[in-house]
């Protein structure tokens, strides 16, 4: 319901204000534990894992201390909460983020098992995704401006395949609507991956994909990629963006980050923060970015909380406005 939308909304707003404050008790906790885990709630081999893992080698390098992953995937996340809740608040409990399940899903998902805002302290955002926009190579266009033509005159609408109904995929097509005026035909996939092998097979127009995922079937002929997500893609540098091609407000990408529970001192969370910082700026954790179809988005302390507070008011605007529900 649209009250329940505003009023975790609300509580973002909250969230500036409380999410870098630590409980009295926790004042004098030490700065750096002698063993860090950090909860990664999605299985092996995804986004997540693989910048979770390279999360963890940042902070063991410079850090000097030892450092573990655990994949804890279940319940959108939330196996990995409370594992995470389960442990001390003194920095050797951490929880490795996407953006989805912090800014997007409590305002999809009203039966989450935790609350961003409650359980969670941002620390340090490390990375983002790139995302674009691909058609399939039987669609008559070549361009944005193409498309939209195209779009704008298809009866019945032009197919656009995400992830599921309510998943972030979905989002950037009702945003990509907004700020268009063209109307779309959203079919929902359980999961990218098969949304993306109908685009390829030409059963549906396009999508919204990472950019990482994509690039190899649009290097071999088989997809088009005509447009970018806030940015243009090292992967794809000659593509231009959205708002480049006279399409602003759909600006947002996924970003991966690391949070702790609620409670952890403000000195703890500043040498976790510091040791991403140093970390990013070394041609390692640029090139593992690179790798994997991302690159550094390294923002923390109110910054961070700000860039989260504004995102959610956005998302769930949409959801709101849109009556968007998760599956």
């Amino acid at each position: 319901m649209a009250w329940r939308a505003g009023a975790r909304a609300l509580a973002a707003l909250a969230w500036v204000a409380g999410s870098l404050l630590a409980a009295p008790a926790q004042a004098q906790a030490p700065a750096v534990p002698a063993m860090i885990k950090i909860w990664i709630p999605f299985a092996p081999g995804g986004p997540t894992d693989v910048f979770g893992r390279l999360a963890a080698d940042a902070l063991r390098t410079n850090l000097k201390t030892t450092v573990v992953t655990e994949n804890r995937p279940g319940g959108n996340g939330a196996v990995a909460v409370n594992a995470l809740k389960l442990g001390p608040a003194d920095g050797s409990n951490l929880l490795f983020v996407s953006s989805g399940m912090i800014t997007f899903s409590p305002f999809i998902d009203k039966s989450m098992a935790y609350d961003p805002q409650r359980d969670l302290v941002p620390i340090v955002c490390i990375a983002q995704t790139d995302i674009g926009l691909i058609l399939a190579t039987n669609v008559q266009a070549t361009n944005l401006q193409e498309f939209l033509q195209l779009a704008r005159r298809s009866n019945p609408p032009l197919s656009m395949g995400s992830a599921g109904l309510g998943n972030i995929l979905h989002a950037y097509i009702e945003l990509f609507k907004d700020a268009t005026r063209v109307d779309l035909l959203h079919v929902p996939y359980k999961g990218a991956s098969p949304a993306f092998a109908d685009v390829l097979a030409g059963q549906i127009s396009g999508m919204f994909i990472a950019v990482g995922l994509a690039q190899p079937s649009v290097a071999a002929g088989k997809a088009r990629l005509i447009a970018t997500v806030g940015k243009r893609s090292e992967l794809a540098p000659g593509v231009p963006t959205l708002a480049e091609q006279g399409i602003p407000g759909v600006e947002i990408l996924p970003w991966f980050a690391i949070m702790g529970p609620r409670g952890m001192a403000p000195e703890t969370v500043e040498r976790i923060a510091a040791a991403v910082r140093a970390a990013a700026g070394t041609e390692d954790f640029k090139k593992r970015l690179s790798a994997a179809g991302a690159s550094p988005l390294v923002v923390s302390g109110p910054e961070f909380t700000r860039m989260i507070d504004a995102e959610s008011q956005t998302w769930s605007r949409l959801i709101t406005e849109k009556k968007l529900k998760a599956e």
